[in-house]
């Protein structure tokens, strides 16, 4: 009985001691720059490719880099500058060229796409539109991490992009977002550097639009 009983705390403390240290691992912070680990937060996650389609992104979206001269933001950049060790002027350069989008506003219905020249809510110019399938899913190195991107191809000949990019939608409890890249060469697309159109709701204020920059 007492022989039991000992067997028994004994795999109750091995238990724990394994919990333990999964969460040890659990809660260990990341190795990655702060670029890095803010490209993203679900950059890691391999999304099954049966179940991917354009529908995930479905609403309208706005643009990040039309909200970048708003008066409102300014200030964002002077912290910006003051984290990287250089001027406000370079720091907001370099921002809005990683940003740069040709397209201010997207419309997503099913598998459907429109590209806008304003935000959706202003009504702009229709700029293109097409059809897109999904392809396969990428995994790019990224500095100390990986990045996975959903790869679509236009359907026809209609549609002003042959590729689409697309990380999955994150951010919900800050600022709901995803990032995205377009253009005919998918191996260029995939290897590019330091460029991250992104695309908020839009319901998202200045105050996160800031947040996100000075994070």
């Amino acid at each position: 009985m007492k022989k039991t009983k000992l067997l028994s705390i004994v795999g109750l403390m091995s238990c724990s001691l394994l919990l333990f240290a999964c969460g040890k691992n659990e809660n260990k912070p990341a190795n990655a720059n702060k670029e890095n680990t803010k490209v993203e937060e679900k950059a890691e996650e391999k999304p099954e490719a049966e179940a991917v389609s354009l529908a995930d992104w479905e609403g309208e979206w706005n643009n990040m880099g039309g909200y970048l001269d708003r008066e409102e933001v300014q200030g964002a950049f002077k912290t910006l500058a003051e984290k990287e060790k250089t001027d406000e002027a370079t720091a907001k350069a370099a921002y809005l060229e990683k940003r740069a989008c040709e397209f201010d506003g997207l419309k997503i219905e099913g598998d459907k796409i429109t590209f806008l020249s304003t935000f959706p809510s202003e009504g702009g110019d229709v700029k293109g539109e097409g059809t897109y399938k999904f392809v396969e899913a990428k995994e790019v190195p990224h500095g100390n991490m990986t990045l996975s991107w959903n790869v679509f191809e236009a359907e026809g000949d209609g549609a002003p992009y042959k590729y689409l990019l697309m990380m999955p939608i994150h951010g919900e409890e800050a600022l709901t977002h995803f990032h995205m890249r377009y253009g005919n060469d998918k191996d260029e697309l995939l290897a590019k550097e330091g460029w991250f159109p992104t695309f908020v709701k839009p319901t998202s204020t200045n105050d996160q639009i800031i947040d996100e920059i000075t994070e």
